[in-house]
């Protein structure tokens, strides 16, 4: 049987198809072994957005491929940082190995992990520098991700404490997709946990907006214009909740618009009526 090429995804905060995308697409094919026998494929997410990169790795490591996979994810967290970094240190890049064999290289954040902390197996720093450049994920880490790839591991260094990994909390966005839904960190058992059934109405609070809507199975099971809290696409054999305002109009408000576009990691409310 013919064996499947390795599958790289890079998710970056940059514009899709944007020049940030290819240098560092240049970079990887420039270190890799054997480029032809790679697949990169590229996820753009919102700009400094850590808690998308987080949701965005695992989505992919967690999901099936009949071959070898790895993810690289970067966003810089920098949005509670106010003062100059000498020599543009910032964050460095850590690897986890999971249960099902896929490798993940994040750069480090409070996100970054927390979303497959439970499949990790392995987690390791990355010998690489972190400061003397301003596009440390063109010049530094290409390459590393590249050696990992080339199953090169001499670029990992000193172990670390799976426990060290932060809880995600449940009640934060943490993706909106396309269509406007907005995808959260609250899961399925939470709802159940909370008590939530079907059927229930409830009021979400979100982003200082307030709405009415209806604990789902589904979304297209509410009617038209109706806020469902809906048991989502994500996170697998315990899905994650979104909200999902059924529009069949362009012209009509999906969730994110009529939530003022919440950016990612921002907190919500969900309340039984």
């Amino acid at each position: 049987m013919k064996k499947n090429k390795t599958l790289l995804h890079v998710v970056c905060d940059y514009v899709s198809g944007g020049m940030e995308f290819g240098e560092i697409d240049t970079r990887l094919h420039n270190t890799l072994e054997n480029p032809e026998q790679v697949l990169i494929h590229d996820t753009s997410v919102p700009s400094l957005d850590t808690i998308a990169v987080g949701f965005v790795t695992a989505q992919y490591a967690l999901s099936e491929y009949n071959g070898r996979m790895v993810v690289y994810g970067n966003a810089a967290p920098r949005r509670g940082s106010t003062k100059a970094t000498k020599t543009n240190m910032d964050h460095g890049i850590k690897y986890a190995k999971l249960k099902n064999g896929v490798e993940v290289i994040n750069v480090n954040s409070e996100f970054a992990f927390g979303f497959m902390k439970d499949q990790i197996v392995e987690f390791r720093n990355i010998d690489c520098p972190n400061s003397g450049s301003q596009f440390r994920s063109r010049d530094f880490f290409p390459e590393r991700v590249a050696k990992i790839v080339n199953e090169d591991r001499s670029v990992l260094s000193e172990e670390l404490n799976i426990d060290d990994i932060p809880e995600i909390p449940n009640n934060l966005v943490s993706w909106t997709d396309g269509f406007g839904n907005i995808k959260t960190t609250m899961r399925k058992s939470d709802l159940e946990k909370l008590g939530f059934k079907p059927g229930d109405k409830v009021q979400v609070i979100l982003n200082g907006v307030s709405a009415v809507g209806v604990i789902a199975v589904g979304g297209f099971s509410v009617d038209r214009g109706v806020l469902a809290i809906n048991i989502g696409s994500s996170g697998y054999e315990d899905p994650f909740v979104e909200f999902f305002l059924r529009v069949h109009h362009i012209s009509e408000k999906a969730a994110a618009p009529r939530f003022n576009y919440p950016e990612g990691g921002t907190s919500f409310e969900i309340k039984k009526l």
